[in-house]
């Protein structure tokens, strides 16, 4: 049997339960089909069984009382969910997106979330996706190559995939829309917000355009650091390719970037003809990820070729 996305969430309401220890409980319990999760003391029993593995190290000592206050927090979580019309699925259901299943992280390890909450529609990301991302004050350079880049995939179907936030995400998915295009935005919060609140708007035309809002942080999750760089290693893991607008050197891009990097997917940097551009704090990032093996988008750069590539990627 399968966890339910709201056994999987009681499990992450659990202090030092992080992903890692979720998955190895769900996994070894998906894995023997002798073993049936169906109340609490069933779970707590599996549990204490399982304690003296070492990835549960620091699972703490549990008593049904434990489970049962996780349990409510995470019912919770799923009322609030459906009042703001969020979808919630797990790593366990059909409907999951077959790239975030691979996803890895900044090091190269698997990674992917045990648990999305999305709204909109989660069919486009079987879409061939492209991410479009890049610093939030690129030149005016950068915006006029980002959405135009942006609509030219868009119309080729592609799935645009950024992060929402101002600057080169947003001309990545505005670029989309003008063209009618599918666009996701994977946020770094609960989607009970929008992060910056000024594309609350922009949230809006992505799902009125047949788009996708997608987390994997619970309603009230606050913007953070860290849930930054985490959201990043998604758009690496969902996009078949990335492209990189504008980056700084030490840009938060970089993340995204050297994650698709790792996972030996091709990135690309646009080229600047105007040296002025180029040699721009918020673009020499361009230049430095050329030199880990991103590839340079010039002027008379074919997107077909991507194309190309995405179709040899996903028959792999």
């Amino acid at each position: 049997m399968n966890l339910s996305s709201l056994q999987i969430i009681t499990l992450l309401q659990i202090k030092n339960c992080g992903i890692k220890s979720t998955f190895f409980i769900a996994n070894y319990i998906s894995e023997n089909e002798n073993i049936d999760i169906k109340t609490l003391d069933d779970l707590l029993n599996l549990i204490k069984n399982l304690k003296q593995n070492k990835i549960l190290k620091r699972f703490p000592d549990l008593e049904i009382n434990d489970l049962q206050e996780a349990e409510n927090t995470a019912k919770l979580i799923i009322k609030r969910s459906q009042e703001e019309n969020i979808k919630i699925i797990n790593y366990y259901d059909k409907e999951y997106p077959e790239q975030l299943r691979h996803t890895v992280n900044e090091k190269g390890k698997e990674d992917p979330p045990i648990i999305l909450y999305y709204k909109g529609d989660i069919s486009i990301t079987s879409r061939p996706g492209i991410a479009v991302i890049g610093s939030r004050e690129p030149t005016k350079e950068g915006l006029i190559a980002g959405e135009y880049l942006s609509s030219k995939f868009a119309e080729k179907g592609f799935n645009i995939i950024s992060g929402l936030a101002i600057g080169c995400d947003t001309v990545g998915h505005k670029g989309a829309i003008k063209v009618h295009g599918k666009t996701t935005a994977i946020l770094a919060n609960g989607l009970d917000t929008v992060y910056p609140k000024q594309n609350e708007l922009l949230a809006k035309k992505i799902l009125e355009n047949g788009g996708l809002l997608l987390s994997e942080n619970p309603v009230g999750t606050p913007i953070n650091r860290y849930n930054l760089v985490a959201r990043d290693r998604l758009q690496a893991a969902l996009a078949l390719v990335t492209l990189v607008i504008q980056t700084g050197v030490k840009g938060g891009t970089m993340h995204a970037a050297n994650t698709t990097l790792i996972s030996n997917k091709p990135l690309y940097c646009i080229w600047y003809k105007d040296e002025i551009v180029r040699n721009n704090e918020k673009v020499l990032g361009n230049e430095l990820l050329v030199s880990k093996g991103a590839e340079y988008i010039k002027s008379d750069f074919n997107i077909d070729d991507i194309l190309l590539i995405s179709d040899k990627k996903k028959n792999n």
